[in-house]
């Protein structure tokens, strides 16, 4: 069983450079970092990997947009703090908790994430002390009550390792219902994060790929604009004619690596570019697709008849599209292969259901594992 994640506040405050907080549900710092060049998967990710977050905060009267869509995003509340806060009161708060904790504070980013983290969390700190002395009761009563009756059974001529077994099913039983209610929710609502986390990484690519179309295309030798089909440029719709010619090159198109049959030790060593064009694979599908994800493939182009349902939903888990190449043909120019940046947008546009429908079904099979 996988050790469960802690429950978290989240400070967050955007700009260039963002600073982010998290602290457990005791008040405890898990994480303290500035991010630059960062976009909202990348903050989801980080406070993914350390904690279950409960809710966002900021050290803003009123939450900016950038936090506000980052708890949209998570689907939780935003803490505000209600008015703004003179200078003076929050040094005096971060520096009480970096002494007494020996926390070490990079600049103002993470200072301005921490404080909206510890407003927060302050805000609930004596609900969280009374729910804590509670709990601490109940347990309390009951376990006198259980060495009571296990000691009662011991008298009747019942072993004890029984009795404890038998009185500890009873409250299982009991409250087994709601438990599994509660547990499914859960489940439930981290799918849905996951969802999203994919989501926005698909969202990610598009936008890179949409980056590139604006740079200008390198001078080089012997390739030319393929606007229109030139004698020079070919249009493919089968590998045949070019395996075991491949070739390394750039220029406006993006360039494509080409196997004749791909092993996931070929996509360890031999690819490095974005996309992949195969006759066949073999092997562990996973295996290969694992070690493509790795090194940033985004696009497998299969021929027609080695693409399966099964095998673009296995495909989708590992964030790769996999197609064939009549739906993202390839164009070969001075003995390389190229796909269009124009084709790859069309097709995520057509795949972009299929894509998610994969995702939520490979997401919901592993929730009921």
């Amino acid at each position: 069983m996988s050790k469960r994640l802690p429950k978290t506040i989240v400070g967050f405050d955007p700009g260039t450079t963002a600073g982010l907080a998290v602290l457990n549900l005791s008040g405890e710092l898990l994480l303290l970092k500035s991010l630059r060049h960062w976009n909202r998967s990348s903050i989801i990710l980080e406070a993914l990997s350390v904690g279950d977050p409960v809710l966002i905060a900021t050290d803003r009267a009123e939450a900016p947009r950038a936090v506000r869509e980052l708890a949209q995003s998570l689907n939780l509340a935003v803490f505000e703090t209600g008015k703004e806060e003179a200078l003076e009161d929050k040094i005096s708060v971060i520096n009480e908790y970096a002494s007494r904790r020996g926390v070490s504070i990079g600049d103002d980013h993470q200072a301005s994430a921490l404080y909206a983290a510890l407003k927060a969390f302050n805000s609930f700190k004596n609900d969280f002390r009374n729910i804590e002395l509670n709990v601490e009761r109940r347990i309390s009563d009951f376990k006198e009550a259980l060495i009571d009756e296990v000691k009662s059974d011991l008298i009747r001529g019942i072993p004890p390792e029984r009795s404890i077994r038998e009185r500890l099913s009873q409250t299982t039983v009991q409250s087994f219902d709601a438990n599994l209610v509660e547990q499914l929710r859960k489940q439930l609502l981290e799918e849905r994060r996951k969802v999203e986390v994919l989501t926005l990484k698909l969202e990610s690519l598009k936008s890179e790929l949409r980056k590139t179309e604006f740079k200008k295309p390198a001078k080089e030798a012997g390739l030319k604009s393929i606007v229109s089909l030139t004698p020079e440029a070919s249009r493919l719709t089968s590998l045949s004619p070019v395996l075991g010619r491949r070739e390394k090159g750039s220029g406006e198109l993006l360039q494509v690596d080409l196997f004749t049959e791909l092993t996931s030790k070929k996509a360890k060593s031999e690819v490095s570019n974005m996309v992949v064009a195969a006759a066949t694979l073999k092997g562990d599908l996973r295996k290969i697709f694992k070690a493509l994800s790795l090194k940033g493939v985004r696009i497998l182009i299969l021929d027609a008849d080695a693409v399966d349902e099964e095998a673009v939903k296995e495909a989708a888990y590992h964030g790769l599209l996999l197609c064939d190449i009549r739906s993202l043909p390839l164009e070969k120019q001075d003995e390389r292969l190229y796909v269009r940046r124009s084709d790859i947008r069309d097709l995520l546009k057509r795949k972009r259901s299929l894509l998610t429908e994969a995702l939520i079904e490979r997401l919901t099979q592993l929730s009921l594992k």
